[in-house]
């Protein structure tokens, strides 16, 4: 009895250290490269810009090269006697439309907003939460100088994975230059690791424990499909000894009660 017993966990050991594997390097990578995407039609795009029009302003788009030369398409709203730029980035599996709405918030700041490697209209392109969406941000803030717009009068606003990939574009951004005017950052990520762990949870709920193995094989097979470093991909450190000024919301109390800005973990 005692043989069969352990015969029975060993082979429940192996089957799991074998499937960790496979889901590690065919199931989950998929998850986390190709976040689905918004089914908006060009109509949709053309109705959320109306509705943020205001007299004596207008849009202007662009088109750039960011984060492993992949093309941006980015928005500018222009109004009137602005006080400078708000740089909208968005959370996991969103677009730029799904948060450049919250412009109508700020009226006295223009407004700017893309999606992060261009995926709203080439959705094929991986996402990888930080790794190159970092050099898209930094690719349109330089973009924004180059048009004559200080440092000093560009705000960040962002969510989640925007949130998360603000603080590493910062980073970036302040080894070669002054820092930005500031940020407004809900809920970002700690570390790619945490934010793929949150991702797989909302799959297997208190179950994802067990594909920790397949989550590390998961995120370093990843890596090496999209070209980029996972271990490089922390905004918990990159966050260490900004000087851009930063608002940072966790999210897990009432928004108008005052709270002590700190790093969290989201879904």
């Amino acid at each position: 009895m005692r043989r069969v017993l352990v015969f029975l966990i060993a082979s429940l050991v192996l089957f799991w250290l074998a499937f960790s594997v496979l889901a590690g390097l065919w199931l989950l990578p998929p998850m986390l490269l190709h976040a689905p995407m918004p089914e908006r039609m060009e109509k949709d795009r053309e109705t959320l810009r109306t509705r943020l029009l205001s007299p004596g302003a207008h849009w202007k788009a662009s088109v750039l090269k960011g984060g492993e030369s992949r093309v941006l398409e980015v928005w500018r709203l222009h109004r009137a006697k602005s006080k400078g730029v708000v740089l909208y980035l968005h959370g996991f599996g969103d677009d730029a439309w799904g948060t450049l709405g919250r412009a109508a918030e700020l009226p006295e700041w223009d407004a700017v907003g893309f999606t992060f490697r261009g995926r709203d209209r080439h959705p094929d392109v991986p996402c990888t939460l930080g790794g190159w969406e970092r050099a898209d941000v930094v690719a349109v803030v330089n973009a924004l100088e180059k048009e004559g717009v200080p440092r000093a009068k560009i705000v960040i606003a962002a969510w989640s994975q925007g949130a998360g990939v603000a603080l590493l574009a910062l980073s970036d951004l302040e080894k070669f230059g002054t820092p930005l005017g500031g940020a407004l950052l809900e809920c970002p990520y700690e570390d790619i690791y945490e934010a793929a762990k949150n991702h797989i949870r909302l799959a297997l709920g208190p179950l994802e424990v067990l594909a920790r193995p397949a989550e590390w094989i998961a995120l370093r097979r990843a890596g090496k499909i999209a070209a980029f470093d996972p271990r490089a991909v922390s905004p918990a450190k990159a966050a260490d000894g900004l000087r851009t000024p930063i608002a940072l919301v966790t999210g897990e109390a009432d928004p108008e009660t005052p709270v002590e800005p700190k790093l969290c973990s989201c879904k």
